[in-house]
């Protein structure tokens, strides 16, 4: 004789005749049924959807992980640029992800994580960057000698739908641990 289940509509205790039976009765497998066809009708519709997506619309899904990833890595530091401190940053309400070489000029940098960093909105937004701090500082906390080689990086790379996919995958998994480490330590 079979353990006693619960159903997993109803959620009340039976006694199964079959080993793999999940609900009590048939009014339950009607319901299972059903909640099982809208799953796999959402699955198809969510993957169809993937299918219509252009490169443009995964680099922007890709830029946005990548701009949390950093948020998130940066959080509790000061803005690159003037060094104040913020701390809202799990949101994106105070800080930006900003780029020292900015993703016009140099958009083969843009998912390049020396290349961009926790900035002030005030800095980024209002002030172009604030390149000038943001160098000076970039230059305290890496060395002259990676500052010089983010500015010298002038080699064209293009990047595919399939690398956008990527990227977004691995910094939205980091952003995810990032924020879960700072989040319990608070």
């Amino acid at each position: 004789m079979a353990r006693t289940k619960v159903c997993k509509v109803c959620k009340r205790d039976f006694n199964p005749m079959r080993s793999m039976q999940a609900v009590c009765g048939p009014r339950c497998a009607i319901q299972h049924n059903a909640k099982a066809r809208e799953k796999s009708a959402r699955k198809a519709l969510r993957k169809r959807k993937e299918a219509l997506k252009t490169k443009a619309d995964w680099m922007k899904e890709a830029q946005a992980a990548f701009n949390a990833y950093i948020r998130a890595r940066d959080y509790g530091k000061p803005c690159i640029s003037c060094g104040c401190y913020e701390q809202d940053r799990f949101t994106g309400g105070h800080f930006d992800c900003g780029h020292y070489r900015s993703r016009g000029a140099a958009a083969h940098l843009r998912f390049n994580v020396f290349n961009a960093h926790g900035q002030c909105k005030r800095c980024n937004r209002e002030l172009s960057g604030n390149v000038v701090e943001y160098r000076l500082r970039l230059t305290e906390r890496y060395g002259p000698e990676l500052v010089q080689r983010i500015e010298h990086d002038n080699g064209a790379r293009t990047f595919d739908a399939q690398y956008a996919k990527r990227v977004k995958a691995v910094f939205s998994r980091k952003a995810r641990i990032y924020k879960k480490i700072f989040r319990s330590s608070l």
